[in-house]
């Protein structure tokens, strides 16, 4: 899914998908929503999709994809002043943004960002179900250096005392989903299947091509 890792629909309908199909306790089905991204009136479950990123990263993400390639006199003058040297250029065409050493930028630490950001919405502005989902992508530098435990235990704590919680948060980590139960305090590893990868993502990009995917449209329909 590192493809398309900032393109906010295709990501809410593979995560869709992915727990249709590799979730055991799914029900049919999901209807899109907005605050959260999914509903599921069968199992009275309200689904938030995000991304494991800092603020910054969606628009660098956003500006790579618009001007890669371009030499470097077409890059406008108030990229030189936001990312200085870390624009990098190849016979003078501009190829990537380089990280920003004085960030700390491990998964992990993403994550507990985002998950913050996310449990505060659901303590504020999202319409509440019997139920509460995330489902975060992780994007991972190392899929074998997943600490998933001490992530799941994170959460746990900063749920604690609040009035509104997660009962479960997929964590994506490309070819694993972690299934994080705060029901039953429990965290079991999805292991994709061999070309299942491969199969959702042809899967996502089909029915994010076939519809208009306003308030209301049905993901099984």
């Amino acid at each position: 899914m590192n493809t398309v890792a900032y393109e906010k629909l295709l990501n809410e309908i593979y995560a869709a998908v992915s727990l249709k199909y590799l979730w055991k306790e799914y029900r049919p089905y999901f209807i899109k929503n907005e605050s959260p991204d999914w509903i599921n009136e069968t199992m009275d479950l309200g689904l938030e999709v995000s991304q494991a990123l800092l603020p910054d990263d969606g628009q660098e993400e956003s500006f790579i994809e618009q001007y890669l390639g371009c030499p470097k006199e077409e890059l406008p003058p108030q990229a030189f002043e936001r990312y200085g040297d870390r624009l990098n250029f190849y016979n003078g065409r501009f190829w990537a943004i380089l990280p920003d050493r004085t960030v700390k930028q491990d998964y992990l630490f993403k994550a507990k960002y985002r998950f913050d950001r996310k449990l505060e919405k659901l303590n504020t502005n999202y319409v509440h179900r019997g139920f509460n989902g995330l489902y975060l992508f992780l994007h991972p530098t190392d899929e074998n250096d997943i600490d998933a435990d001490a992530l799941f235990e994170y959460m746990r704590v900063k749920q604690e005392n609040k009035k509104k919680r997660f009962d479960w948060v997929f964590l994506n980590c490309v070819r694993t989903i972690y299934v994080c139960d705060y029901r039953t305090n429990t965290i079991e590893p999805i292991v994709l299947p061999q070309n299942a990868e491969s199969f959702l993502n042809a899967e996502a990009e089909f029915l994010r091509s076939r519809r208009a995917w306003e308030n209301g449209t049905a993901l099984d329909n």
